[in-house]
């Protein structure tokens, strides 16, 4: 089960179990929207008069909670969110290092995205940024600050006809505009992709990419480095993250399952003197996307009569579990209206079951 796999994972690196209420202070929340993914809330008055609301993110609670100290927990929780426009209960695991975040501690969650993974798939990647690169290289080639918003939105989306568009307006050089191009199209291991990244820019952007390396090198040493690739296309919420930043990905899954970062500005905010980074498993994306579904209800279809032996029946039962077969027992005169709607890979009577089972 890949709920309790991760649960081993993480405990397994030393972090603790966080567990917590479905309710938080709505307060909590007002005060920091921007760190939520959406505004909408599901709220209620308690029956002190205080105003509710069932917890949409758990990073917000874990660094609630903490006091100031480094910490490391885990958790698997329920979150409640707006999807699909309807409220939803969504499953979500995860890991947030707390405290004193130096290279080795953002490598070390770096790792456990990629063990976290590959406990989902064996194939699988994860892609990592540094959101303070591209804040480098607008410094770098003068870009108005004005133009940050429009440009970020384009890399994101690797739409570079829109920077070619900005070019031609005459907002950015032909060089600024190339050297865009070109990151945007850089997609390499980790390694290979920093190397290559340093040949494209300057003097400004070295301290993120020194930084990068740092991380690769350790993250070699975990034996992950294979997984993981560089890709500055990457650009989550600028306003949470500060630093690196990665999402991972698995086969046979369209989506997103896993993301998470560097976000020192919310403990800041919340009067928290440390750093934060982690990430979330998206667990109903991976659920839905693998978990297989069973070609029958029951492998075996049981039926019996009112004067059948029962505990020849239950023998019976017994008899195909410990074989590892699915059994429903329904009795004969029931069968047609309690079974419409099920599947079977067989339908014995009694006699018929108890001879095939060898009893």
């Amino acid at each position: 089960m890949l709920k309790q796999k991760l649960n081993e994972l993480f405990a397994g690196y030393g972090y603790r179990r966080f567990r917590l209420s479905k309710f938080e202070e709505y307060d909590l929340y007002a005060g920091n929207k921007d760190f939520l993914k959406s505004g909408q809330l599901i709220t209620f008055t308690d029956l002190d008069g205080s105003l509710l609301a069932l917890k949409p993110d758990i990073t917000l609670s874990i660094v609630k909670n903490n006091r100031g100290e480094d910490d490391k927990v885990f958790y698997n929780e329920m979150v409640y969110r707006a999807k699909d426009h309807h409220y939803r209960e969504i499953p979500q695991a995860g890991v947030e290092c707390l405290g004193n975040v130096d290279v080795y501690a953002e490598a070390e969650v770096t790792a456990l995205a990629c063990r976290a993974l590959a406990c989902i798939a064996d194939s699988y990647v994860l892609r990592v940024s540094d959101v303070g690169f591209l804040q480098s290289v607008y410094e770098e080639e003068q870009i108005p600050e004005s133009l940050y918003p429009a440009l970020s939105e384009a890399v994101s989306y690797k739409n570079t006809d829109e920077i070619t568009k900005l070019c031609r307006a005459g907002k950015i050089s032909n060089d600024t505009a190339g050297k865009l191009k070109a990151l945007i199209s850089l997609y390499k291991p980790l390694k290979q992709g920093i190397d290559e990244a340093a040949r494209l820019t300057g003097e400004a952007e070295k301290g993120e990419l020194e930084h990068l390396r740092r991380i690769a090198e350790i993250l070699e040493a975990f034996g992950v480095i294979d997984h993981v690739y560089l890709d500055f296309t990457l650009i989550n919420s600028m306003d949470y993250y500060n630093g690196l930043i990665f999402q991972g990905a698995v086969a046979s899954v369209p989506v997103t399952v896993l993301s998470g970062g560097r976000y020192d500005r919310l403990p800041k905010k919340m009067g928290k003197n440390i750093s934060a980074i982690g990430f979330a498993v998206y667990m109903d994306a991976v659920e839905n996307s693998l978990s297989p579904s069973r070609p029958y209800d029951a492998d075996i279809l049981i039926t019996y009569t009112q004067d059948s032996d029962f505990v020849r029946l239950a023998r019976i039962v017994e008899a195909y579990e410990k074989k590892g077969s699915t059994v429903r027992t329904v009795r004969r005169d029931a069968a047609k209206n309690s079974v419409r709607e099920k599947r079977f890979c067989a339908v014995r009577t009694m006699e018929e079951a108890e001879r095939e089972a060898g009893i």
